[in-house]
């Protein structure tokens, strides 16, 4: 084998044959099957967000890996399209030992922030916490498929049998569109994710005007395996619930979703997983639906498997110390030290910082969200302090 070279270029600097070369190390193994490894992906955020780089592995001439990311302040990484890339890591060719970790101290990166880790190596495996992402196969048919779930998940099912009697006597109309092109659907849909963020006191990720222009753009964009859909559900021609997807040519990734809170005593958002799933084993395309982890009721009632995935810090060196990076290594030690709900607390602020450096590209943005972050945590702490919180 020939040496191994390093590069941290900027997307002007990636030639042609290089995001060919990307895109067949991609295509070559199922492991990258999921769309936010598509290089696509990665010129579209690089277009809009100046901090991308995308980093570049050869041995004996021949490119071995590629990576998309951000270099942030501190010589450190975050994930491409950050926070909205729910699979991240480098696409490394089957035939190479490199590691991730020697790939970031390759490019001169000290480590990076992750919360979507695809492991590839025993190393990332044992640093990282891991969770399964729901993942729900179809590829032999819907009625294999709601028979075996209906046997896991009886009063689910019977529930949403239940509730499709209702939707059928209260509304005369019920439409399901499994491709929707309507503007007046899609901006009703962030419509009402970004009031959830509202409610919910998380920070609105939707805001930044980098993300806007990135929603737009994948409206129109399309590659032999990389694709946006909107799907969504209608009761008597109104709104009731809907869901962004990205699409490879074998995964659909649940993405954005959100339901007319009017609307939730018929489960819409459940039932436009269920029509979905029903419409992806009835047709050609992806027979893989990824929900993600967490433990969401549609997520496990339609999962049949998981895979793993990672979230934490992936360092390039094990004593990577500098000054404007001690905060938040000292942060999460206080995680592990800080007994019962204050822990809990400094867990969800740090959560709620990470999505703020994700999205927020610009000082303005920042500071109005740490303002505010700090605001709900001082409030909860003081509400853990007084006995009054749960």
């Amino acid at each position: 084998m020939g040496q191994m070279k390093y590069r941290l270029l900027r997307p002007a600097q990636m030639t042609e044959d290089l995001w060919d070369a990307f895109a067949a190390l991609r295509d070559a193994r199922g492991l990258y099957d999921d769309p936010f490894f598509d290089p696509l992906y990665a010129r579209l955020v690089a277009n809009l967000r100046t901090d991308t780089r995308i980093a570049v592995a050869e041995e004996g001439g021949e490119p071995v890996g590629f990576w998309a990311l951000h270099r942030r302040p501190g010589a450190w990484a975050r994930p491409i399209g950050g926070p909205f890339s729910d699979w991240h890591g480098p696409v490394l060719s089957a035939g190479t030992s490199l590691s991730p970790r020697d790939f970031l101290r390759g490019v001169g990166l000290l480590g990076m922030s992750t919360f979507g880790w695809l492991p590839q190596d025993p190393g990332s495996e044992t640093r990282l916490r891991l969770a399964g992402a729901n993942m729900t196969t179809v590829e032999h048919g819907w009625a294999g498929f709601i028979d075996e779930q209906t046997r896991r998940w009886p009063k689910h099912f019977k529930k949403m049998r239940r509730l499709a009697r209702n939707i059928e006597r209260d509304f005369s109309e019920c439409e399901f569109r499994y491709d929707d092109q309507s503007d007046e659907t899609f901006e009703r849909l962030i419509a009402l994710k970004r009031d959830q963020f509202a409610r919910t006191g998380r920070h609105d990720v939707l805001a930044p005007a980098w993300v806007q222009s990135m929603l737009e753009r994948l409206r129109s964009a399309e590659g032999p395996r990389f694709r946006l859909r909107l799907v969504s559900l209608h009761f008597d021609g109104q709104h009731a619930a809907s869901e962004l997807v990205l699409q490879s040519d074998k995964v659909t990734h649940g993405w954005i979703t959100a339901f007319e809170p009017e609307m939730a005593q018929y489960s819409p958002g459940n039932m436009v997983v269920q029509m979905m799933l029903e419409r992806m084993a009835g047709e050609q395309g992806p027979k893989i639906y990824d929900a993600g982890p967490g433990l969401d009721h549609y997520k496990r009632h339609y999962s049949n498997y998981q895979v793993p995935v990672g979230s934490g810090v992936v360092r390039a060196r094990s004593l990577a110390f500098r000054p404007d990076r001690l905060l938040g290594q000292a942060w999460r030690s206080g995680e592990h030290i800080i007994p019962g709900r204050a822990a809990q607390l400094m867990t969800q602020s740090r959560r709620r910082l990470d999505q703020i450096c994700l999205s927020e590209t610009g000082t303005l943005g920042r500071l109005s969200g740490l303002g505010k972050a700090f605001g709900r945590t001082r409030a909860a702490m003081e509400l853990a302090e007084s006995g009054q919180a749960d």
